[in-house]
Order: structure tokens, then sequence, then C-alpha cells
């Protein structure tokens, strides 16, 4: 079973992340999209959701994306119309980024974290025995004051350890994120 990750609400579509590029490094491949998305058909969806108050939560990436090249970006706001996109230039995700997971009885959930200013941004996707949650938790002063869902189940297209590949960094407090 895999375990469900972190920064964008909604429902996202299933496909694989990760492909060795000529040289044999690691990268992301791009799934099909179906459901709405901040992401340019160019780009990959690592993860994306229409929210409970008609948002979008997107998290993209460059076609290319290995532990030396390419970007990961969060999107959030109307479609169409991001209203925040962090990092605001397009970078290399291990400078932004940490991922964390945590396992439960009958499931586990995955997310990717990041601040921005004051504020923290935690997407996530998480299952137990009888239900399943994606969004994303914003808190500033590690104190939360929201919580987006996604409008049905969100799904992360990267695998911890694809993180991993690509240099993000675990999430030292991963054990202190409570799904909302």
């Amino acid at each position: 079973m895999k375990l469900i990750l972190l920064l964008t609400l909604g429902a996202i579509t299933y496909a694989s992340v990760m492909a060795p590029t000529p040289t044999t490094t690691p990268s992301v491949m791009a799934p099909t999209l179906k459901v709405t998305s901040h992401c340019t058909p160019e780009e990959k969806v690592i993860f994306s959701c229409a929210t409970t108050n008609a948002k979008v939560i997107s998290l993209c990436s460059s076609s290319s994306l290995t532990s030396s090249d390419g970007y990961l970006q969060y999107r959030f706001g109307p479609a169409d119309r991001p209203e925040l996109v962090y990092p605001a230039t397009r970078e290399h995700p291990s400078k932004h980024f940490q991922f964390g997971t945590q396992i439960y009885s009958g499931g586990g959930a995955e997310f990717l974290k990041f601040r921005n200013g004051e504020y923290t941004y935690i997407v996530f996707d998480a299952m137990g025995k009888a239900w399943e949650k994606a969004g994303v938790v914003v808190s500033k002063s590690e104190k939360r004051i929201a919580y987006l869902p996604c409008e049905g189940a969100g799904q992360f297209e990267m695998a911890p350890q694809e993180f991993e590949q690509i240099k993000i960094l675990r999430d030292p407090n991963e054990a202190d994120f409570e799904i909302p």
C-alpha cells in the first residue's frame, strides 16, 4: 500500500512518477491529468485537487526532476488563477520542501511541508481503515490557522523514496503532524 502525501487537496490522477533518464538519473514521469490543476501541459502533476471552497491546490514539477535539476512549485487559488505560488521562482525542491510519512493501523499518510514567511504549509494525503483525507494545513507560529480539505480523495504521485532520490529532506518533526 502506498503511503499518501501532503501539499495539495482533492482528487488526483494515478500514474507512475519516476523513470530513469538516459543517464539513469531518477526522474519523475508526467501523469495523465484528469483533475483541475494549476500545472501546465509541459509539467508533471505531483498532487492536485479541488478544495471544498472552490480553489485548487497543485504541486507541479518540471518534466525532468532529478537530484540536481528541475523544480517543484506549490500553487493555490481559483482554477487558472493561482493566488499563491511557492517558491515564486522555479528552483530545485531540496531548497524549499521537506517530506514526511506516518503509519496508521490500516493505512498511513504522506506529506510535503514548506515555510513561506511566518506560515507553514503541509500538503497531505492520508487514509485509515474507514477514512481518507487530503488537503493542506496552514499554521502560523506553530498554531493551525486553516485546513482546506480536498473534495474527494487526493494522492501524491511520488513516493517517499522518490522524494529522497531528488534530495528533499525528511521533516525531523514528522511525528508531530496531526491529520485534521
